[in-house]
């Protein structure tokens, strides 16, 4: 089986930081606030450190003790003035609010919500026989849907109060550019958190809250190269074989994704630049050059559904 990812037409596309959100231009652009980072110890979440840099108060969150660890110990020894806190729990087993209150309580209101943490299952549809099987094929749901949810909502209290909040959930392509298959659960629940997306942007913007949706692009996780899925999230050995099929396609920088999120929480805040606004509630692949579609806010504005799910017709 071959794969193709979708093309972008007329957007330059990155595969590394680029000039408009080159790290430079955000030293300590978000000094003072608060951001809470899940799924934070791995992958792109890891890659996040970068936000270490802005001068904000870091909230890391993850279920793994160890691997979180050591995200602090490094961002420790190169940003030793950023405040920081780890904390190891499981949104689906602990109270939302609970985890919010011990960030206020250590930190102060969160200012900025990152929907990193997520989990997926390739398997055959056909091979979901079990009771069992059905059960974990809608945990994916109560990961990717259920939990950035919950902690959205439990940030909502400060964010009204202030009137200003940023949520970036990150997603993926196959929510809504491209279809692959055996991962109906993955998809369908990337594609309810983007709709989800849309929709609360629709309520919240006019109380301050952007809400954005990200695919952090082609990168080489445990995820994407179908490793370490845990016990809810299986991959069969006969899919790891499809999954070869594509993991040369798997070409882009997990810092591109970190510093594309950079960029939209700093432009987004107060003293930024009031087009990036034309993204919340919309889709953006982090390939696409982030200051040439700003550019263009007019032509996304007037398409319509241009960067939202829907559907064509004839």
């Amino acid at each position: 089986m071959s794969f193709t990812f979708p093309s972008s037409t007329g957007i330059a596309i990155h595969h590394t930081p680029y000039p408009f959100i080159s790290p430079s231009k955000f030293t300590n652009k978000l000094t003072g606030k608060v951001i809470l980072i899940t799924g934070a110890s791995r992958g792109i979440g890891r890659a996040t450190l970068a936000f270490a840099s802005t001068g904000a108060s870091l909230a890391l969150l993850s279920r793994t003790a160890s691997t979180l660890s050591s995200l602090v110990q490094e961002i420790t020894s190169l940003y030793p003035q950023t405040p920081t806190l780890s904390i190891t729990a499981d949104v689906l087993s602990s109270s939302p609010f609970t985890i919010i209150a011990e960030i206020e309580a250590k930190l102060g209101k969160v200012d900025i919500l990152i929907n990193n943490a997520g989990t997926y299952r390739m398997r055959p549809f056909l091979e979901e026989q079990t009771a069992s099987d059905i059960d974990q094929w809608w945990h994916i749901f109560e990961v990717n849907v259920k939990a950035p949810i919950a902690l959205m909502h439990a940030c909502l209290p400060s964010f009204v109060e202030k009137k200003h909040g940023i949520v970036i959930n990150v997603g993926s392509l196959v929510a809504a550019e491209t279809s692959f298959p055996n991962v109906a659960s993955y998809a369908a629940s990337k594609a309810a958190l983007l709709r989800v997306t849309e929709l609360l942007d629709l309520e919240l913007r006019e109380k301050g809250v952007k809400s954005f949706y990200i695919h952090p692009g082609q990168v080489k996780t445990d995820m994407s190269l179908g490793r370490g899925a845990g016990e809810k999230g299986v991959v069969g050995s006969e899919m790891r074989e499809v999954t070869k099929g594509f993991e040369p396609l798997l070409n882009d920088e997990p810092e591109l994704a970190a510093w594309s999120m950079v960029a939209l929480a700093v432009l987004a805040g107060k003293d930024g630049d009031e087009r990036v606004g034309v993204l919340s509630g919309r889709y953006w692949n982090v390939e696409e050059d982030l200051g040439e579609l700003l550019e263009r806010t007019r032509e996304i504005e007037e398409g319509g559904g241009l960067y939202r799910l829907g559907i064509g017709r004839l």
